[in-house]
């Protein structure tokens, strides 16, 4: 069991290292791009000089990679704490306080069950954003406004989504560690003392 709650731990560790990490990069590309001033050669026809929208859009194509590289971890280390779970659950390997035992499927799961909507929306929202790359490339403004318009709308839906599978994977971290401890030793009053 001391092996399948390693595992547990370690995997919503690295879930909530994946989140904070892909979220620590946007504030920091995101924030200071597009005060920058850079132009993106390609792009400078569609923003027509407009270098705050450039730095969005340049902070966008940079960043993809590392959400998508965010995303397999997420699903990698959901699985394994999915896994663990069901395991440890399955085999009575929690024996800690009832309201931790209980507590840990559920948040498990919770952020499971975000994660797994969040990756069926996903390729929807990587085709709105391909479009709209296309559309500021090309200098088709009603392309590229119509596919923004959408994956803004999906876009944000997706970060509520994922803040708040954030906080569940956060919470099942100290569950994990409270449904692993050894149960209480019983007393003789608990037993029924005996004289």
């Amino acid at each position: 069991m001391r092996f399948s709650i390693t595992v547990l731990v370690v995997a919503l560790a690295a879930w909530v290292a994946a989140i904070t990490a892909a979220g620590a990069a946007a504030m920091a590309a995101f924030g200071s791009l597009p005060r920058q001033g850079i132009t993106v050669a390609d792009a400078a026809p569609f923003f027509a000089g407009d270098t705050t929208e450039m730095g969005r859009f340049a902070a966008g194509r940079m960043l993809q990679p590392v959400f998508l590289a965010g995303d397999w971890v997420q699903y990698a280390a959901a699985a394994l704490a999915v896994g663990c779970t069901a395991r440890l659950l399955r085999l009575g390997g929690l024996r800690g306080p009832r309201a931790a035992r209980v507590a840990l499927p559920v948040l498990v799961g919770a952020a499971a069950a975000i994660l797994a909507w969040r990756a069926w929306s996903m390729p929807a929202m990587t085709t709105d954003l391909l479009a709209y790359w296309d559309g500021v490339l090309a200098n088709d403004h009603a392309a590229a406004d119509t596919a923004k318009a959408r994956f803004d709308g999906a876009h944000r839906a997706a970060e509520a989504g994922l803040q708040l599978q954030l906080w569940l994977v956060l919470a099942a971290l100290p569950a994990a560690v409270l449904a692993a401890l050894p149960a209480p030793a019983r007393t003789p009053f608990q037993d029924g003392f005996r004289g």
